[in-house]
């Protein structure tokens, strides 16, 4: 039996637990996780797709083959989404661009998934891939990992966004931000600039893990089902 992958189990834990009908998946590329995760309605967003989209298109599975910044402001009409997974361009600018603009199309019980937020060395943090290959390379290591600096985007989200709830899936797969809305009540900004925050550093992040509310997979899931379930009933 094929290994189902870590986003997809946790977005289907997620569309099962907060009966979730809609999606959106900036960043597809090669559709692995899209293309596996079933829902009623999906739409899928990368400026160049790597595999064959008409093969899984339909009046209820659509791909736009644009820019991010291109489908907020041209396509996506007045669609609101139950579920929006962010695993586009690794950079902080663009992924946080990408949440605020998927802010409008959001329901009171949505929920994020953002991935790339945990680089795993000096390297992956880099926010030119190229770059951080490179330098990777002239340090006499071999591997090609790189998240870039979208780990900005957890303290973003943290300093300018107190009614909005954030775990980070920390076992079962790549670490994970999960953002559902929920007021936190001991809300309190730690860099409270975002120029400061732009400028963080790999090291500058080590110091400030705290803040990404770390958590078992299975936990962190329970836990924003259960959320989003009472905020419904309210």
């Amino acid at each position: 039996m094929t290994e189902v992958n870590h986003s997809v189990r946790r977005l289907s834990a997620l569309r099962d637990g907060i009966g979730a009908t809609s999606y959106l998946e900036i960043g597809v590329q090669n559709g692995i996780t899209f293309n596996a995760f079933d829902i009623a309605r999906k739409d899928a967003v990368d400026p160049k797709f790597n595999f064959d989209t008409d093969r899984f298109a339909n009046e209820y599975v659509r791909f736009f083959e644009v820019s991010s910044d291109d489908f907020f402001l041209n396509f996506v009409g007045p669609t609101r989404y139950d579920l929006v997974f962010l695993d586009g361009l690794h950079t902080f600018e663009q992924t946080f661009r990408d949440f605020c603009a998927s802010l409008a199309h959001a329901k009171k019980s949505t929920v994020w998934l953002i991935d790339d937020i945990m680089p795993v060395d000096i390297f992956s943090a880099h926010p030119n891939q190229h770059e951080a290959v490179n330098q990777r390379k002239g340090s006499g290591k071999t591997n090609k990992d790189w998240h870039g600096d979208v780990y900005k985007v957890v303290f973003a989200i943290h300093d300018f966004f107190p009614t909005l709830t954030f775990r980070t899936i920390q076992t079962g797969g790549n670490p994970q931000l999960v953002v559902w809305t929920q007021p936190r009540g001991n809300f309190g900004p730690r860099f409270n600039n975002l120029e400061t925050i732009s400028r963080l550093d790999y090291f500058t992040l080590q110091k400030h893990l705290d803040l990404y509310n770390f958590g078992l997979d299975a936990d962190v899931l329970a836990e924003v089902v259960a959320s989003v379930t009472a905020l419904r009933s309210d």
